[in-house]
């Protein structure tokens, strides 16, 4: 299956989608103004969006978004899709990986899981922030590495999605690895 594509829809509410080109202050206005923020709400949610939208243009992935149920909390996860090249099949990333350990604060947990889209690679970690915004937090994520298959890019290679949310509230973070897996599993392939 050549020329394919995907769409990803967030579980949850609060979603806000990063557009692919214009000014990102202008649409962290809109988003503030959109969500009813005011005051010093308003004004660190606006520096958040303005930070970390930035921060995603510079991948930049096919979309992003930030999760904001609440502008007086601010932007509380990110989440970024970008179609990826299998190159290697999933068990060989699993142990590339699985040999990062090292990285990270513990050892990354690894799996290959079974999703409506096709097999995933799934990776949940906590890392410190190497650069970029948040320099030194802690970050969690998860990725899926997605597999659809018959998914083929132009050049005959084998295609996939990767999907990343990543967050600073470790105490909420069986929470949020829950929500990044109920939107894996919402990933939809079209073409």
């Amino acid at each position: 299956m050549t020329g394919w594509g995907y769409s990803v829809e967030p579980s949850d509410g609060g979603w806000v989608w990063l557009p692919r080109s214009g000014s990102v202050a202008g649409w962290a206005r809109e988003v503030c103004a959109d969500l009813g923020a005011r005051g010093r709400d308003a004004a660190r949610l606006r520096a958040q969006l303005r930070l970390l939208g930035a921060a995603l243009r510079e991948g930049p992935p096919d979309l992003a978004a930030l999760w904001v149920p609440d502008p007086a909390h601010g932007v509380l996860a990110t989440l970024r899709a970008d179609r990826y090249r299998l190159t290697t099949g999933l068990p060989g990333l699993a142990d590339e990986e699985r040999a990062t350990a090292g990285r990270g604060l513990a050892p990354p947990a690894v799996d290959l899981v079974p999703l409506p889209a096709g097999p995933a690679l799934r990776v949940r970690r906590v890392a410190r922030q190497a650069a970029g915004p948040g320099r030194g937090l802690l970050v969690e994520s998860v990725s899926h590495l997605v597999a659809p298959p018959g998914a083929v890019e132009a050049d005959g290679v084998p295609g996939g999605v990767e999907l990343v949310m990543a967050w600073t509230l470790l105490h909420e973070g069986d929470q949020l690895a829950d929500m990044a897996d109920r939107t894996a599993a919402g990933l939809r392939l079209s073409g």
